[in-house]
């Protein structure tokens, strides 16, 4: 009997702890409609499956808040664009929070008939909220004000959690029917598949990604495979969850049908080629894997729903500030450029170390005023990776100073809100 198999997509720019296992940390219940979400740092679960639930971790899932009684109805689903949480609450309403979590506002609603907003996606600019009747709105300063996008194909019906975009480069997935293209900021629609039909889209760094019996990338506004040879071989596909973009690793969650185990894979040179981490997840999780999974810049979350005492959050380590990166030495010293760049308001810093060395990794505004350190300490040689948290500094241009030893190098940066 041939395996059948669910992979999810999710790219992020992070290492992976050696012999990094989950753990877990905490034993919420909310429902087989869990889902889970990250803003910056901040730790979303939540679910509306008999009764509402929303919980809320800024301490990378150790304490936990329960906010339930922000929102007059439950909620469906959370999304973080930009400096902002949205949230759709019942069938059409959106609330925003700007400081991740603590206070919500309700933004203007989205009025539209016989349908309901499933879910929000975004690119660097643009907020969109996806219906399942055909209709995608977008947004442009951040929910106060929406433009319709039409879908003008009778027979395709959008799902609420396949829509991606990427400026005018748009994709979604319909009912049997695979993935739509449009070039055009979606005033026209093309069907587009590989041999079997897309079952799933999402957009990272600039770039839009489906699954299917493989991995695809969108080039040219055609299917490229970029993936094969996962074990047992690939069935069907789940959907792509939209969570954090930070660069350029790939996770895969494996799912096998018949052995209901369940494994991650990464791929640290865009799908060409994967190895497994983390892989004792105490239980099998259902199909429903888009739901589930959600990281910060430190640790991958996910949510299980089965027996009493299986039931909660697990978390794995995926980096840590001292970590190095595959434990690879580095051959020379060198300092990247930020990504993504122009950013708002995050942005990843790489670099090398030759040999052990004092370093330090400083941001600079246009004066030459230090807005930051993000490195002032001895490390070993190496390959590392650093956050800039840029919510309290205004829009402008800015450096970035690496020095260690005698190594000196300086990059420039844009930062737009």
């Amino acid at each position: 009997m041939r395996k059948m198999s669910l992979i999810v997509l999710f790219l992020f720019q992070f290492v992976v702890t050696i012999n990094a296992q989950w753990e877990k940390v905490a034993s919420y219940f909310v429902g087989a409609t869990g889902q889970m979400a990250v803003h910056g740092s901040t730790v979303f679960l939540y679910g509306y499956q008999g009764a509402q639930y929303v919980y809320r971790s800024t301490d990378n899932g150790t304490t936990w808040t329960n906010i339930a009684d922000k929102f007059p109805d439950k909620v469906y689903y959370v999304h973080g664009h930009g400096n902002f949480v949205f949230a759709i609450i019942g069938v059409n309403a959106i609330y925003a929070s700007a400081d991740d979590g603590v206070t919500w506002t309700a933004k203007p609603g989205i009025a539209f008939t016989g349908g309901a907003i499933m879910s929000l996606v975004s690119d660097s600019t643009t907020l969109y909220a996806v219906s399942n009747r055909n209709a995608v709105f977008k947004s442009v300063d951040n929910g106060n004000t929406w433009t319709q996008i039409n879908i003008n194909y009778t027979q395709a019906q959008v799902l609420g959690l396949d829509f991606a975009a990427v400026g005018n480069t748009m994709a979604f997935c319909a009912v049997n029917l695979g993935s739509f293209i449009s070039a055009d900021g979606g005033a026209s629609w093309v069907l587009k598949n590989p041999p079997i039909a897309v079952g799933s889209v999402q957009a990272h760094n600039n770039e839009i990604y489906g699954t299917t019996f493989g991995m695809f990338k969108l080039v040219n506004n055609d299917w490229t495979k970029i993936a094969s040879g996962f074990p047992g071989g690939l069935g069907i596909t789940a959907g792509t969850k939209g969570s954090i973009s930070m660069g350029t690793k790939i996770f895969t969650y494996y799912y096998d049908i018949i052995t209901q185990s369940a494994k991650i894979f990464v791929s640290d040179n865009n799908g060409s080629n994967w190895s497994e981490t983390g892989n004792n997840l105490p239980t099998a999780i259902t199909s429903s894997l888009n739901n589930f999974l959600a990281a910060t810049p430190e640790y991958l979350y996910c949510y299980i729903s089965s027996s009493q005492t299986v039931t909660g959050v697990y978390r794995l380590k995926i980096n840590s500030t001292s970590a190095i990166e595959d434990e690879n030495i580095s051959s020379d010293f060198s300092l990247e450029q930020n990504y993504p760049n122009p950013f708002n308001p995050e942005t990843t810093i790489s670099y090398k170390i030759q040999a052990a060395s004092n370093v330090s990794l400083k941001v600079y505004d246009v004066l030459g005023n230090e807005v930051a350190t993000l490195v002032n300490k001895h490390q070993q040689a190496g390959s590392y990776v650093k956050t800039l948290h840029a919510t309290s500094l205004p829009s402008g241009i800015y450096f970035y100073t690496l020095k260690a030893g005698s190594f000196s190098s300086t990059k420039k940066m844009l930062l737009i809100k």
